[in-house]
């Protein structure tokens, strides 16, 4: 019996990676709820109510639109890839993110009150989320580079082309390519984005494929907003993600019915698979003596008074070589040439003096915005932010159960909105954060009821390390991890990062 559902399961997941290319005469219409589907004039709604994102955002509950920063957070704000902290004082910055998301208890992923089909025959350790991604940043220019992953494995599935049971692997990945910039001396952050969808389908025993089955392609834009005025205590973002549909090509058994509908063996595969529109709005506040929204400053900037007195006294060397030159040749004699070869002697051993005089400099105003910003604030702050996000229809929409059991369950008839609570302070100074947070998960069905999620979160703070030195030598790494609780559904995030 498991082998059957298993099966079916893995024509099921195929189907939705076909493209509908065939015209089309007469089409029968999607029926109500609990009906058969027997047609292709469908889309599957891929909205993810739950929170997938790094650890800290996660920890927060997803409420981190209006306080983005780095990697972690631009798949909430775009903006956030031009966001520029104290933490770095010099003209250009890096961040590197690695986060990992595993759904330990994921019977009832999307919330949709398991009203079709079997659900025990989709296991709790079939979903792992990555999310890796890399951001450069220039003065208050910014670029980035994240990926958001989702790997599906289902073992023990008859592969139709070998009749041997194997693993069904699917990946779902969205590739975020984002720039953006810092106004107003980064007070007002502006970001905007391309995304790529990108899904995969094969047979494989590991992670590596040596051949899809099926793959598709969608392109979507991003924007993002964020408003946080010099050392006040608030601060206000925004961002969109429009609706994105896929593309589909077609690898495969697929064939077309007169009606114009597509069959993959007795399974209607839809025209379409489609991420609705989905927009936030977040404000946060601190309380704490620690000072909120610092600007950025450049360590020639603090140095600015001393390293103009460097440059007057290189001209004043420029000048200085060439008039002794200049009266050295005019006096002439058989030794001039000496004499001129000593003069550069000594001039190059001022240059010398002047430039690591300013290479000293720039490094002491360095490492005094550095210690600054990480040892001598007040390390006290508590911090609450909220959002609401909103998520929107999806034209004769059904859930991804809906389509493996090949029964009606729509989902997207309306949108839904989903406000997020958060909190976070450093109860371990220099040492440990600590973060909690709630959020409201709408469903996207008209049956099952929303629910509530806790979540937990730490930030834990362990080692100095330059990695063979790329980094500082004071950089000191940091442990990050979260807890996501709700009815039927249990999420652990885990990453690794600095520590600011």
């Amino acid at each position: 019996m498991r082998k059957k559902r298993l099966t079916t399961i893995a024509a099921s997941w195929l189907g939705p990676l076909v493209l509908a290319s065939s015209p089309v005469t007469v089409r029968a219409q999607l029926g109500p709820d609990g009906s058969p589907i027997d047609t292709s004039d469908y889309a599957i709604d891929l909205t993810r109510g739950v929170v997938i994102s790094s650890s800290r955002v996660v920890g927060l509950a997803g409420a981190a639109t209006s306080l983005a920063q780095g990697v972690e957070g631009g798949l909430q704000n775009p903006a956030a890839v031009a966001y520029r902290g104290p933490q770095w004082p010099d003209w250009y910055d890096y961040w590197l993110a690695f986060g990992v998301t595993y759904p330990f208890d994921s019977g009832d992923f999307y919330n949709s009150g398991d009203v079709v089909g079997d659900a025990d025959t989709l296991g709790d350790d079939t979903t792992l989320f990555l999310i890796p991604g890399v951001y450069w940043q220039m003065w208050h220019l910014g670029i980035g580079f994240t990926i958001d992953s989702q790997l599906v494995q289902l073992p023990g599935v008859s592969n139709p082309a070998t009749t041997q049971e194997e693993t069904l692997r699917l990946r779902f990945t969205t590739f975020h390519i984002q720039a953006g910039y810092g106004f107003l001396d980064g007070q007002l952050i502006v970001g905007a984005g391309l995304r790529i969808l990108r899904q995969r389908t094969f047979f494989s025993d590991t992670f590596v494929s040596d051949g899809d089955l099926y793959k598709t392609l969608g392109l979507g834009a991003e924007v993002g907003v964020m408003l946080r005025p010099h050392y006040a205590r608030w601060s206000f973002g925004g961002a969109l993600f429009p609706k994105m549909s896929t593309g589909l090509r077609t690898r495969g058994e697929v064939s077309t019915t007169p009606e114009g509908d597509l069959l993959l063996g007795d399974y209607y595969v839809p025209r379409k698979i489609t991420l609705p529109t989905t927009g936030s709005i977040g404000f946060s506040y601190q309380f704490g003596p620690r000072p909120t929204n610092p600007p950025w400053i450049d360590a020639r900037t603090l140095a600015a008074e001393e390293l103009e007195q460097l440059r007057r006294r290189h001209e004043a060397a420029d000048k200085g070589e060439k008039r002794e030159i200049a009266e050295a040749r005019a006096r002439g004699g058989p030794d001039v040439e000496d004499e001129v070869r000593a003069i550069q002697r000594k001039y190059d051993r001022r240059h010398a003096t002047i430039k690591q005089t300013r290479k000293d400099l720039r490094r002491y105003a360095w490492e005094t915005l550095r210690r600054r910003y990480r040892w001598d604030w007040p390390r006290r702050y508590y911090l609450l932010t909220a959002d609401l996000w909103l998520s929107g229809r999806v034209a004769n929409g059904v859930g991804v159960e809906s389509f493996l059991f090949q029964t009606v369950q729509r989902s997207g008839q309306k949108v839904t909105i989903s406000p997020r609570l958060g909190f976070e302070t450093e109860i371990w100074p220099k040492r440990m954060k600590i973060r909690a947070g709630t959020y409201f998960e709408p469903s996207r069905f008209d049956e099952p009821k929303p629910r509530a999620h806790g979540t937990l979160g730490f930030d834990l703070s362990m080692f100095k390390w330059n990695v063979f030195g790329l980094w500082p030598d004071d950089y000191r790494w940091q442990l990050t991890a979260a807890l996501d609780l709700a009815r039927a559904y249990g999420s652990f995030s885990v990453g690794i990062g600095g520590w600011y």
